[in-house]
């Protein structure tokens, strides 16, 4: 073999060795250690989503026309569990039990803790139904013979929002009672015992604790 043949053979040796031909284009160091840009897509900003519902403040404008009924004993002796009807007939919708003592101080019966809110419909017995509660007739006056509570059912097509802050004006508001001097902010409306109106069904019963 010729010394020229040697050369070239050594030569293109060399090329295969350095990863190709002398002519093919060499990235530069800096244009191959910088990676692709990448661009990320934020997420939209979500707006909140008002819970479904209604306030009390605004069942007047609902238009719903229900009927609810509690049917219980008049009287508890001091310490007796509590226990009453609560019929809706053939209504269905989010019943709220509210009940309003002598001081003027209203509680939530239902839904609480162990029975959470649901539609109903028919009739139920309360507590055996509503969580089963231990609920005791209780007096507040230690010197008076009797003392009145009252249990108002409030049947609705929407859940109440706001049920656990109603008040007493509202709740006489609801079965169309008024007390002297109190406002009814725009919700007397003439039920009777249990009768029914345009936007909420409201039953009631009284008993007295001796």
């Amino acid at each position: 073999m010729q010394k020229r043949e040697i050369t070239a053979m050594v030569a293109t040796a060399m090329l295969v060795m350095f990863g190709g031909c002398a002519n093919e284009p060499q990235l530069k160091q800096s244009q191959a250690s910088v990676a692709p840009a990448v661009t990320q897509n934020k997420p939209a900003p979500v707006a909140p989503v008002a819970p479904a519902g209604i306030k009390l403040k605004d069942l007047k404008s609902k238009g719903v026309a229900m009927g609810v009924t509690l049917k219980g004993n008049p009287t508890y002796s001091e310490n007796e569990p509590v226990r009453f009807i609560v019929d809706t007939g053939s209504n269905e919708g989010y019943l709220y039990i509210v009940y309003l003592d002598n001081k003027g101080e209203t509680g939530l019966l239902y839904p609480n803790a162990k029975s959470p809110l649901s539609e109903m419909g028919g009739k139920y017995i309360f507590p055996d139904d509503f969580g089963n509660m231990n609920i005791r007739a209780t007096k507040d006056c230690k010197e008076c013979k009797k003392e009145k509570t009252s249990v108002y059912a409030l049947l609705s097509k929407d859940p109440i929002l706001d049920i656990k802050n109603i008040t007493k004006d509202e709740l006489l508001s609801f079965v169309g009672e008024k007390e002297k001097g109190s406002q009814s902010k725009g919700l007397s409306m003439d039920l009777g015992e249990g009768g029914t109106s345009a936007e909420v069904a409201v039953g009631k019963l009284e008993f007295v604790v001796e």
